[in-house]
């Protein structure tokens, strides 16, 4: 039997301010995923997040705060499913009264993959992460947000 095998290739972007290049998540080795014909799998993106910081979860809990978006580039006989994101966290500013959700530290998320017609062999699949980064006092957005 014939495997294909797909390593993820990190293109993920950082959000930060003008003034601020520093990244708030970073994301960790995706181990490679081996696809038979026409079966789902599941592909596990590890990323972590800058202590003391949180993003905004999926979906965002107001409509002025950014998601966390996971979005892959499309490849010719890989058909791209259902986008998983982890389980969100409340997390309140001391000074406001709106509990959001979001996410802290070490989290998972997972990206359905099927073949449809890939041809054996080893491929990278490419993506990137957008969200918007929080402190206890600031939220950053990168441009041009």
């Amino acid at each position: 039997m014939k495997l294909i095998t797909l390593f993820f290739l990190a293109l993920f972007s950082y959000a930060g301010t003008a003034v601020s290049t520093e990244s708030y998540v970073t994301i960790g080795k995706v181990p490679a995923v081996v696809l038979k014909q026409g079966r789902a799998v599941d592909a596990l993106i590890p990323a972590t997040v800058l202590k003391g910081h949180h993003i905004q979860a999926n979906p965002a809990t107001l409509p002025n705060l950014i998601a966390t978006e996971l979005t892959m580039e499309p490849m010719e006989g890989l058909t791209i499913g259902k986008i998983t994101y982890p389980k969100s966290k409340p997390w309140k500013l001391k000074t406001a009264s709106t509990v959001i959700q979001t996410y802290e530290g070490e989290v998972t998320l997972k990206v359905n993959l099927t073949s449809a017609g890939l041809k054996p062999g080893n491929y990278e699949v490419k993506g990137s992460l957008r969200y918007q980064a929080c402190d206890e006092r600031n939220c950053f957005s990168k441009p041009p947000f």
